[in-house]
């Protein structure tokens, strides 16, 4: 069971209690879960293709009944309220706008079906909002992928819902225009102040835009939390991999010096702070030693004695080099780790870190993380998702 509350406001808050979804064939979507969405809060479901992610979502907004549990907006019990009677709207991948209609038309809809006359200012508002409203009068297939998603916000969020639901909102859009659109939907979110509830599979959008993020797998929520608290304080290795690269060494606990745990790897010693491990740190037992590809100093081999005492170092032999602009990536072969992953930034370029140089591998001992030895160092990589 997973919670995150916000103590100060509840009145708004989305809450699931006990909900699962299994279907007739027995397939299990969602397992049982806990998950309070405080009110005012922009919070990501997280996850590959078939993690339940969607299903949540779908629960969320009646189009999906709950196997159990209940679904609570503020004090309000909807689990058993059809879609149009909660006070929720969502926006889907398809944008699904009238094509026959302009956009001014597309926002008012809404308005006019609730019987409204008068909806000039309202649409102005909200296409102010969404910063369309010298493109009023256009057809929809006049505008841009982006804009035409700016418009199915608009036209969700003009019927005041407590909440809105964002079913892989970006899905279709091209790169650069996807990270446009991560930045609108934030200022818009936080201008307007309601709760977003957004599903999708990209780590990069989660992490830009939302408060708390979901990270789901196989129908469970893996881990949840802040963006950075995710991703340098992961407590699962389907985490550490599925947001971003994670490097992992088998250890073994050898003692303690104050508030670190000193580990044996490959006849070598590594420091990890204690409060950074989810794993038992009894002596012998084993730990996963994690650190992030762009926490890693490289030195070449000649000058090892320069590097500062205090820091994790490993040996090895570079593989492999890719140059991409910003960064070189390194693939280095070592005792302890094959295919261990080296970013550095390119601002001094040492022409020796070329394949087949010998090199250390050096970082602060702050930025390891240890987890359970017991899980699949694989999990939540690309490589095992396509198996």
């Amino acid at each position: 069971m997973t919670t995150v509350t916000n103590k100060n406001e509840t009145g708004g808050d989305v809450r699931l209690s006990g909900i699962s979804k299994t279907y007739d064939n027995g397939f299990t979507a969602v397992h049982p879960l806990d998950l309070t969405v405080p009110q005012g809060s922009f919070f990501a479901l997280l996850g590959a293709s078939g993690c339940g992610k969607t299903t949540t979502l779908r629960m969320i907004a009646g189009l999906e009944e709950p196997s159990s549990g209940t679904v609570h907006l503020g004090d309000q019990d909807v689990t058993a309220l059809p879609p149009y009677k909660r006070p929720v709207n969502t926006v889907f991948q398809s944008y699904a706008l009238f094509p026959h209609l302009d956009i001014f038309e597309n926002v008012a809809f809404g308005l006019r079906r609730r019987g409204i006359k008068s909806v000039k200012k309202q649409v102005e508002e909200m296409l102010d909002l969404v910063q369309l409203g010298e493109q009023a009068r256009k057809k929809p297939h006049q505008l841009s992928g982006g804009q035409q998603q700016r418009v199915a916000v608009a036209r969700a969020l003009i019927n005041h819902p407590k909440v809105l639901l964002l079913d892989e909102p970006l899905g279709a859009l091209d790169l650069k225009l996807r990270r446009q659109m991560q930045l609108e939907l934030k200022r818009i979110q936080t201008e307007v102040g309601i709760t977003f509830v957004h599903v999708t599979h990209d780590q990069e959008e989660a992490m830009t835009m939302a408060d708390t993020v979901a990270v789901m797998n196989a129908g469970r929520v893996e881990q949840l939390g802040s963006p950075t608290d995710l991703y340098e304080n992961p407590r699962t290795t389907f985490v550490a991999n599925f947001l971003g690269t994670s490097n992992f060494i088998e250890a073994e606990v050898d003692s303690k010096s104050g508030d670190d745990i000193v580990l044996k790897a490959g006849g070598g010693k590594l420091v990890l702070p204690e409060a950074r491990c989810s794993a038992p740190t009894s002596t012998g037992g084993k730990v996963l030693v994690g650190v992030r590809p762009e926490k890693i100093s490289l030195t070449h081999a000649d000058e090892a004695g320069e590097i500062p005492e205090g820091r994790n170092r490993i040996t090895g032999k570079i593989a492999d080099s890719s140059f991409i602009g910003v960064s070189t990536q390194y693939v280095v072969d070592s005792p302890v780790c094959p295919e261990f992953e080296v970013y550095a930034q390119n601002i001094d370029r040492d022409p020796r870190l070329v394949p087949g140089a010998d090199v250390v591998l050096h970082w602060n001992p702050a930025h390891t993380f240890g987890l359970d030895a017991t899980q699949d160092i694989d999990a939540g990589t690309e490589e095992e998702a396509a198996v």
